[in-house]
């Protein structure tokens, strides 16, 4: 769909706006008369902003994460003009012209839905004008969700330079190494230019001519380091001999010759909730006439366990430890004091991925000795509680050592590599137990 200023024009179809590092719809000329709740998009029938409209607010259950909506039924349905809405940063809503009629493995798959309007929030309000963009009467449905732009994203246009329909890719919501195809969707072998100053370092971006991966091919790759978007990166299809030739994707990750991740060590006051106390109790006789040596187990059945999540681009391995620090249990004390350190291994595989779970079971078996006197009857008891660790997320740093100049990196003489350094975000949850409570005594036997 190569299209020209002139072309345009006789469209009447308006450029889209830049909004770095996002391209966005074509707004409307009249100022919007005030500001829009955050987390609300508002759909008026005419191009009047006291025309008859129709609210969807994604902070109301009628309107769920990750879940397709439809207004069908409504005076709105194909019959919006003008959009005025406003989502936080890192949330997108994309309406369609279609509603899904089944329920696909990916929701954000938009294959036979027609054209699509990415409202990408920026806690503002912000407008669309629907005819400028070609979408005027034509949407009636979506889907709204918060996205992870750190993972890396592209936008296609359907006309040179970043003009026409668009459609916003992004990476966390598809498959690492595999091919996705776009067959169905309104941009299939339509597609003329793209944008992608967001792919992360480590990221190459793989567009084909079939939806498989066979056919003609071209390739991008990351234009800026980590959490900067500074350096504008755009390319015309038509320069690669790829205009409207597009029906499928894939992307993959460059494997660093060796990585060094630093450990986490976190610090927790963890509430023990009802049930979460476990006690035992012991007794004996001791008819010797020499002191004895008692060990006491507690909890010997109870287990708890600690998990850890990490996003990184490529497979690694990671372990958790977990120590106490303080007890508790005593009157007055409700929580358990504790320490979790997350380590990693700097073997990497083959294997791209974007999310490594590791959950670690420990015994909360402990061993309590005391000494029974001699010719003594002994009784001892003792307890356990588990505190649950809140959702928490840290951050620590990894050193990755490539062969290749990526984004951000710098030569590091003595290996001889590339050396990048980037964030790890690592979220903590699960249990942790302490021996709280002990006592024994002993009357002569």
């Amino acid at each position: 769909m190569v299209s020209d200023i002139n072309e345009m024009g006789a469209k009447s179809m308006s450029a889209n706006v830049y909004q770095a590092p996002f391209f966005v719809p074509p707004t409307v000329s009249t100022a919007y008369p005030g500001s829009v709740p955050s987390g609300q998009i508002v759909l008026y029938k005419d191009d009047s902003w006291t025309s008859t409209k129709l609210t969807i607010d994604t902070n109301s259950p009628q309107y769920p994460q990750g879940r397709s909506f439809s207004f069908s039924g409504t005076p709105l349905q194909d019959g919006a003009t003008w959009i005025a809405f406003n989502l936080p940063t890192g949330t997108v809503c994309t309406l369609y012209d279609n509603v899904p009629t089944n329920n696909p493995s990916n929701p954000y798959n938009f294959s036979g839905l027609g054209v699509c309007v990415d409202l990408i929030g920026n806690g503002q309000t912000q407008t669309v004008n629907l005819p400028a963009y070609g979408a005027n009467d034509k949407v009636s449905g979506g889907i709204w969700r918060r996205v992870k732009t750190s993972e890396g994203w592209f936008q296609l246009f359907a006309d040179t330079n970043c003009s026409g329909t668009f459609t916003t890719f992004f990476m966390d919501e598809w498959p690492t190494t595999t091919w996705n195809s776009i067959g169905g969707w309104y941009l299939n072998d339509a597609a003329s230019s793209i944008n992608y100053p967001s792919l992360t370092p480590v990221q190459v971006l793989t567009l084909s001519q079939n939806a498989d991966g066979t056919g003609q091919q071209v390739s991008f790759g990351a234009a800026n380091p980590f959490g900067s978007v500074g350096k504008q990166a755009q390319a015309n299809f038509t320069d690669s001999g790829m205009n409207d030739k597009i029906s499928g994707f894939s992307y993959t990750v460059y494997q660093p010759v060796k990585a060094t991740i630093d450990s986490v060590t976190t610090n927790f006051s963890a509430p023990i909730s009802g049930g979460n106390t476990f006690n035992t109790s012991i007794s004996g006789t001791n008819a010797t006439s020499a002191e004895v040596q008692v060990q006491m187990q507690l909890a010997q059945s109870q287990t708890y366990s600690i998990a850890t999540a990490t996003s990184l681009q490529y497979s690694m391995s990671l372990s958790i430890g977990a120590t106490v620090s303080a007890t508790a249990g005593v009157p007055g004390v409700a929580s358990v004091t504790a320490s979790t350190t997350t380590t990693f291994t700097t073997g990497v595989t083959s294997t791209s991925t974007q999310t490594v779970t590791s959950s670690q079971t420990f015994q909360l078996q402990q061993t309590v000795t005391f000494t029974a006197p001699v010719h003594s009857t002994y009784t001892a008891a003792a307890s356990v509680s588990v505190g649950t660790i809140p959702m928490t997320t840290v951050t620590t740093t990894g050193q990755f050592y490539y062969s290749q100049n990526l984004p951000g990196s710098t030569f590091d003489p003595v290996s001889q590599l590339y050396l990048l350094t980037s964030p790890v975000t690592v979220q903590l949850s699960g249990g942790v137990g302490t021996q709280v409570v002990f006592s024994a005594s002993s009357t002569p036997a």
